[in-house]
Parts: C-alpha cells; structure tokens; sequence
C-alpha cells in the first residue's frame, strides 16, 4: 500500500505541470541562494521572490512560479500556501502587475483567406511534410483545436497518451473526416454545456471544478455561444 500510495502521489498533477513546477522551484532556489536566504518560503520571502522575478518575467506569469513553488515545497513546508495567500504577497503582485506589466502582443487571427494561401503555396508537388502540415492547419482551424491538441511533446517524459487523439479512431471517405477527442476533452460536461446547462450544476455535479474552465469557456466560441444563448432556444 505504502509504494501504490507514493505512485498515487507522483501522479497528482500532470507530467506537464510538475515539469513546469520544478522549473519554478529551480528559479525559486537560484533566488535564495543569490540573495543568501533561507529556503524556508516566508511571506516575506515570497514577496521579495515576486519582485526580483517580475524583472526578469511578465509579472502576469510569476502567479504561475509562485503556485510551482508552493506545489514542490508543501512536503517539506506545510504553511507555505498560508505565506502564499497574505496580503504582503498578494499586493507586491497586483504592485507588480501594475508597474511592470505591458500589453498581451496577439497575432492576427488566421482566415479563410490565408488557408487559400498556404493550400495554393503547397498545390505544387507537396511532400509528406507539407501534407501533414496542411492537415494539421485545416483540423486545428476548423475543428477549433490548439496547437497543443494537435502536436506531441518533444520530451518524451511529457507524453500522456491520454490526451491524445488515436489514428486508429479516424475515419474519412470522399468528403470529410473524423477522429475520437481524449476522453477529458469528449466529456458529457461540455455536452452539457453546449445544451445550455449552467456551469454552476456542472460544477455541483463534480466537473469543471476548477476556474480554469471559465479561461476554456471564454475562448471557445461554440461553448461561450451555448451558455449565452442556449437557454433562449
């Protein structure tokens, strides 16, 4: 039970996050050790930690170290996400916020006129990589997927074969094509969503039990549109 319990334990978060959680705390203790500090993570300590990493990242993205940082140092720590939520640490972030941050640089939206371009630009003898690419393109675009949903990680550590979309789910004839989603992604909590449930009985239900749902909701636009105007249909 005890090596079963430690396996359950390695496998609370994703292979994503802790990777991206152990860089946090890598920045963490390059920190602590420059300014000669103890690692014991102190409100006052986190709060110098905000200010000496907002010079070097957006401060938007120091919410995310400090949340690896309280992830990889909680065993050892109990009291760090107490030091994590004062109000010391909470203002010198919205400080940070305020004095550091600058605007979001989007990219222009692709259209359907730059899928003409890049289906005429590979009309002439495409090669298998130009093919795949293509593919990739036109599902990410009309199936709105992102990126993430359509690539693979390089580090094979970050591989989840979970939240892959299998080959041998697809299907395809003359006209059109389709694959089965991840069992995460194909959930009946978006179902219900796209018949206008609210995100409130989602969540009472036991899906969506994070906020991060309402960052997906937001840039959806098939399930933003449900919830607005699904309850009038």
């Amino acid at each position: 039970l005890m090596y079963e319990r430690a396996i359950a334990m390695g496998n609370a978060i994703d292979s994503t996050s802790r990777y991206t959680y152990g860089s946090a705390l890598n920045s963490y203790l390059t920190f602590v050790r420059i300014h000669n500090i103890p690692v014991d993570p102190t409100e006052e300590t986190l709060s110098f930690f905000t200010v000496y990493t907002s010079n070097f990242i957006q401060p938007r993205s120091v919410a995310s170290y400090l949340s690896g940082v309280c992830n990889q140092l909680e065993p050892w720590f109990p009291n760090v996400h107490a030091a994590r939520r004062s109000m010391i640490v909470t203002r010198t972030l919205e400080g940070c916020l305020r004095l550091k941050s600058v605007p979001v640089s989007r990219k222009r939206p692709l259209s359907l006129d730059d899928l003409q371009i890049v289906l005429s630009h590979f009309h002439q003898n495409p090669s298998h990589d130009d093919l795949l690419f293509i593919s990739m393109l036109l599902t990410g675009f009309f199936a709105l997927m992102r990126l993430g949903e359509l690539t693979f990680a390089d580090n094979p550590r970050l591989r989840n074969w979970r939240k892959v979309s299998r080959r041998s789910t697809v299907t395809f004839n003359d006209i059109q094509y389709s694959f089965h989603l991840p069992s995460h992604k194909a959930d009946r909590a978006t179902s219900l969503a796209e018949h206008a449930v609210s995100p409130t009985l989602i969540q009472a239900m036991g899906r969506w039990s994070s906020e991060a749902f309402k960052i997906y909701v937001r840039k959806h636009p098939v399930l933003l549109h449900a919830l607005l105007f699904g309850a009038d249909h």
